[in-house]
């Protein structure tokens, strides 16, 4: 039976890139996310990247698989945490906008950093 090496073997890769998440994850609590707040804040940063706006009522129905009321509850959880911001519209005060912080964007500085280190050797 061949032997297969790290350097060939994604599930090695991904291995040592999820035990590097989960340090990420315990240190000093400052990423404190569990798996859904994680869910809901990875389909925000598509649409970020995709370089649009992320309305209140949009985001309730972007996360694939977790009810509107639910994404809203993270929602709060994801602000009280400072990962997450909103702001009223400018001409509409009834229209939200949700926006990543520098938080947030040291989250996924790190997770960025953890996918780069599992990659090597």
């Amino acid at each position: 039976m061949p032997t297969v090496t790290s350097k060939s073997n994604p599930s090695q890769t991904y291995l040592k890139f999820f035990n590097l998440m989960q340090a990420i994850r315990q240190k000093d609590g400052l990423f404190a996310l569990d798996p859904v707040d994680e869910r809901v804040l990875n389909s925000f940063a598509v649409v970020w990247g995709a370089g649009q706006s992320l309305t209140a009522s949009q985001a309730s129905l972007i996360v694939a698989d977790v009810a509107p009321r639910t994404v809203q509850r993270r929602v709060v959880s994801l602000i009280d945490k400072g990962l997450l911001r909103e702001e009223n519209d400018e001409n509409d005060h009834r229209i939200k906008y949700f926006f990543a912080t520098d938080k947030t964007t040291q989250y996924f500085a790190e997770l960025s950093k953890c996918l780069e280190q599992a990659k090597r050797k």
